[in-house]
């Protein structure tokens, strides 16, 4: 199968879309070519696949940028508010990248067309290829687009996106989503015969960075020089997604029972804002008791994630039952390491507790009592000695050549739907 892939995000970069789109384009059975940006936004510390565009063939154009940049952005925005918003930054980009697609088709005549969002500059790209072409198009979602409960901005805003989206789908041969939760969230506004076009294609880990099959009763980590007990969370916090609910809680055990927590160590890999550093119950903790490492290359994280005792999934709270499936806890369930979780009811606390085989391993980020219950329960079976029997077949569930598999498997789909007309 020949395939031509969009992908803003690629290899070395070190951002979700490029770590997991990368991951499944890598294993992907087939001849690929991956349209992608190049800029600066990002490090070029994902060092998982040195031989990536070896086995992808790269199509690279290079994002100048928007136009208007600092103060002149934040102005224009006042007057235009869709300026840059809909559905993102990347316009030029994509006027770029559209001239060069299409002479890639024109030559390489590709058997299908994939686009992978976010960003969903992606999507709109793709949606002028498929007008252009007529080439049979997946268009994979790793977030929701309009409705998504994170992304803010004026009715006229949200408007234009929804349209957008609509627009997108409704000429989608084939759409992909990396849950359930948020196929029926995005689908259940469209008619059926568009909802029949929908599946679910989960995210992925890579066995091959975690060295053999580890055995389903996960082995006890090895122990740190201090002989601490490490949990670690590795990946950025955000926004909304706040380290403080997990300092709060640690913060309640210590009022309560002062030694609670002598034989710990809370250790973030991975950049947090500033804010969170402000905090006052993190600087009410004894030092020692919350590190904070910085980023750090990849294959290194995977090491870390490896040699925890435990790993720590903090999502932002939610109001409704939460539709997204973090790419860093799958990464998580592929370390075969206990898991916990700070997130809200939903498709993380739903595969946390099926990992864990109880809920007890889930709290939400705004019940400071719960985590500290989640924590109690947590550190109490660490302390145990007994090594977690985690579910090997769940683990399966998100193995790279299966997910891959899958994926070229909905890419026939595509072609056999476009051609049944």
């Amino acid at each position: 199968m020949n395939i031509f892939a969009i992908c803003y995000y690629a290899p070395p970069k070190l951002t979700p879309q490029a770590i997991q789109i990368g991951r499944q384009l890598y294993h992907l059975d087939g001849k690929v070519t991956m349209l992608h940006g190049q800029d600066a936004e990002f490090p070029d510390a994902y060092d998982q696949y040195p031989d990536f565009f070896q086995r992808v063939d790269s199509l690279c154009v290079h994002n100048p940028g928007m136009f208007l940049k600092g103060r002149l952005l934040r102005l224009a925005r006042r007057v235009v508010p869709t300026y840059g918003t809909t559905p993102d930054g990347l316009g030029r980009w994509r006027a770029l990248a559209k001239r060069a697609a299409l002479a890639h088709i024109a030559a390489k005549r590709p058997d299908v067309l994939v686009s992978f969002g976010m960003p969903m500059s992606d999507h709109l790209l793709g949606l002028d290829l498929k007008r252009a072409t007529g080439l049979p198009w997946l268009v994979h979602f790793s977030d929701p687009w309009a409705g998504n409960p994170f992304h803010s901005g004026t009715p006229e805003v949200l408007r234009i996106n929804a349209e957008m989206e609509k627009s997108v789908i409704a000429s989608a041969d084939q759409v992909l989503f990396t849950s359930s939760r948020t196929l029926e969230m995005v689908m259940s506004k469209y008619p059926n015969a568009w909802r029949a076009r929908a599946a679910v294609l989960p995210h992925a880990w890579d066995m091959e960075n975690f060295g053999p099959a580890a055995p389903q009763a996960a082995q006890p980590a090895a122990q740190p020089p201090d002989a601490r007990r490490v949990i670690r969370h590795i990946g950025a916090c955000y926004g909304a997604r706040s380290p403080e609910p997990l300092f709060k809680a640690l913060a309640r055990m210590l009022e309560r029972q002062p030694g609670a927590l002598d034989g710990v160590r809370f250790e973030f890999v991975g950049p947090l804002q500033k804010i969170f550093l402000a905090s006052a119950a993190l600087a009410s903790l004894p030092p020692g008791l919350v590190t904070l490492c910085g980023q750090v290359p990849y294959r290194e994280s995977l090491r870390l994630a490896r040699e925890a005792d435990a790993l720590l999934v903090i999502d932002a709270p939610s109001a409704s039952p939460s539709v997204f499936l973090p790419s860093k806890l799958v990464e998580y369930i592929g370390a075969r390491r206990p898991v916990w979780g700070i997130t809200s009811p939903g498709t993380s606390a739903d595969l946390i507790a099926e990992w864990a085989g109880s809920p007890d391993a889930c709290a939400a980020p705004d019940d400071i009592e719960a985590i500290t219950r989640m924590l109690r329960v947590g550190l109490a079976s660490l302390e145990a000695g007994v090594a977690p029997v985690l579910p090997e077949d769940v683990a399966q569930r998100f193995a790279p050549q299966r997910v891959s598999d899958a994926l070229k498997g909905h890419m026939q789909q595509a072609i056999d739907r476009s051609r049944a007309g």
